[in-house]
């Protein structure tokens, strides 16, 4: 017998389901982190789509680390892409680089505490089509809409995230990078394998060209033989391995970068680390899971929306 979906609920074009009537409505369950989804769903009025086919890839790691590496890793690009960044990298990305000799701790934000869900963006409105051979089409693009996109989503969204490059996660298992253009699901399989789901992502205003670009580079950088996306996967599948053995399975992950270093910033909700590297989000990211692997039913998951703007306006009214 098919399990019925309790729940449906669409948010600006996503149509999330549930099999629990307990859980929280989607409006709640998102919370906050809308004001950085309505980045990429929400700045021009005609909205986003997917283009191109699904492209499903099984890969043999635990389904947390490929979340983790998404919603927070900024300081493994410059080292495990490093290949990659040569071959494809045009522009500058908050100083990553290969090496990351000259990373700019204060070219972005690592944004957590909003129930589990998290961004990861740089701040200069242009980087997220750092990884195109060929930018200036879609540099066209963002140029001819961005007062559209001021108008629509405030000058701090309008100016410095749309088209930068942000790495938004919605827990447990949604992914998307405005920017290099993918949206992804990540299906777990069993214990050690999960199934990859992608397509490429655009905005409707978009012409065909720049639509078929980005199509094309999607496929280049993290298609199923993409050059970003096969480092991952080795690495990944590696991971994944090496966390089974005697001696790593008695140790602690280490991930303290940046602890004890965040908090509110001016507007913007979550709690805010400054900069790409940092493990800010992952710390977080366990965080929520473990809170959700303890509770024994949805009463038992706490829902925080740290630093909201909707409270900070109330207590300045």
């Amino acid at each position: 017998m098919l399990v019925p979906v309790a729940q449906v609920a669409e948010y600006k074009g996503l149509i999330f389901g549930n099999f629990d009537p307990a859980a929280p409505s989607l409006e709640d369950y998102l919370g906050d982190a809308k004001f950085y989804l309505d980045v990429w769903l929400d700045a021009l009025p005609s909205g986003t789509s997917l283009v191109g086919e699904t492209q499903k890839m099984v890969l043999n790691t635990n389904w947390k680390l490929p979340v983790e590496n998404v919603c927070g890793d900024g300081y493994h690009l410059g080292w495990a892409h490093a290949g990659a960044m040569m071959a494809v990298q045009p522009m500058d990305l908050s100083g990553l680089s290969v090496g990351n000799s000259s990373a700019n701790l204060e070219g972005g934000l690592s944004v957590a505490g909003l129930n589990g869900h998290m961004a990861l963006t740089s701040l200069d409105g242009v980087s997220g089509y750092a990884f195109y051979p060929d930018p200036e089409p879609m540099l066209d693009y963002l140029e001819a809409n961005r007062p559209t996109a001021i108008e629509r989503l405030g000058k701090a969204r309008g100016e410095q995230l749309w088209g930068s490059q942000i790495n938004i996660t919605i827990f447990p298992n949604l992914q998307f990078l405005p920017g290099l253009n993918w949206f992804r699901v990540y299906h777990p399989k069993g214990p050690g394998q999960i199934e990859q789901w992608t397509w490429a992502m655009v905005e409707n205003e978009m012409p065909e060209e720049i639509r078929a670009t980005i199509l094309d580079n999607q496929c280049l950088t993290f298609g199923l033989a993409g050059l970003f996306d096969n480092d991952d996967g080795d690495n990944l599948a590696a991971c994944t391995e090496q966390s089974r053995g005697w001696r790593t399975s008695q140790m602690d992950v280490y991930t303290n970068m940046a602890l004890g270093r965040s908090g509110a910033r001016e507007g913007f909700p979550g709690d805010i680390a400054a900069g790409l590297v940092s493990e800010h989000n992952q710390r977080y990211f366990y965080r929520r899971w473990q809170e959700h692997m303890q509770a024994s039913s949805w009463s038992d998951v706490p829902a925080y929306n740290l630093n909201s703007l909707a409270s900070r306006e109330a207590v300045d009214a």
